[in-house]
């Protein structure tokens, strides 16, 4: 049975943006060492210069950080071959969007789940339905904020796994699913630092907005996981509100 990586990341609801994104990338566990890993080593070098580098999207248009002095000409060459790197790999891509202003007029923070139990049900679920067709067995990997949000993601994906969701029985999400796993930035974590290249863009989708120069919509786009019956707005990318 092949083993998958989930990497996930996520964007927080502000003032311009009031939707809630959790999402990223599934890959198989031998095209992500042979494949991905050395391709995105390749690109940070051929780039900017330091296959050292952590990738973080906001940094690299905003020519923060690592990535002061960048120029335009880095930026798009590296966000076009990002681009070609989903299009030409084994990739594919799930995320829930959540929009707080639509959900808090039907429930009330008080009566209403936690977003983030909300948003990692439909993800396992997905997920699963994803390791199911493709004979498989998975792992989930989100980058590290706090012990608080690690601790109480944990207890949430274990919980699930315990009970089940509202589709997937709880037999069926513990024979597919491993463990959570919460990797520090520091680690550099390849998978995690492609997950980070996901929740904003499919965020500016759901709320309508136009896309930031040098986009990589096109490409995550044609990732979405669609349950193999056409459907990427049921499996691949699920927007409530």
């Amino acid at each position: 049975m092949k083993e998958y990586y989930l990497f996930l990341d996520e964007s927080k609801p502000n003032t311009n943006f009031r939707n809630f994104t959790l999402g990223g990338v599934v890959i198989e566990e031998n095209i992500y060492e042979n494949n991905i890993r050395p391709e995105i080593v390749k690109l940070k070098k051929e780039c900017f210069g330091n296959e050292s580098v952590i990738l973080h999207e906001i940094e690299i248009r905003n020519k923060r950080g690592s990535y002061q002095g960048i120029t335009k000409e880095q930026q798009e060459t590296f966000f076009t071959n990002l681009n070609i790197l989903f299009e030409n790999n084994d990739i594919n891509v799930l995320a829930v969007s959540i929009n707080l202003d639509d959900l808090n007029k039907l429930y009330s923070e008080n009566e209403r789940n936690d977003i983030y139990y909300i948003a990692l049900q439909l993800l396992m679920e997905n997920y699963v339905h994803f390791l199911i067709s493709n004979e498989g067995k998975g792992q989930l990997y989100l980058e590290s904020t706090d012990a608080v949000n690690n601790s109480k993601l944990q207890n949430l994906f274990h919980m699930l796994k315990a009970t089940g969701t509202l589709f997937m029985k709880k037999e069926v999400l513990q024979d597919r699913l491993g463990a959570i796993s919460f990797p520090l930035k520091s680690d550099n974590i390849i998978g995690l630092q492609l997950a980070d290249f996901i929740p904003n863009v499919l965020a500016r989708k759901a709320l309508g907005k136009e896309q930031k120069n040098f986009s990589i919509y096109k490409g995550i786009e044609n990732k979405l996981y669609d349950g193999k019956i056409d459907r990427k707005d049921r499996f691949g990318f699920k927007i409530i509100g």
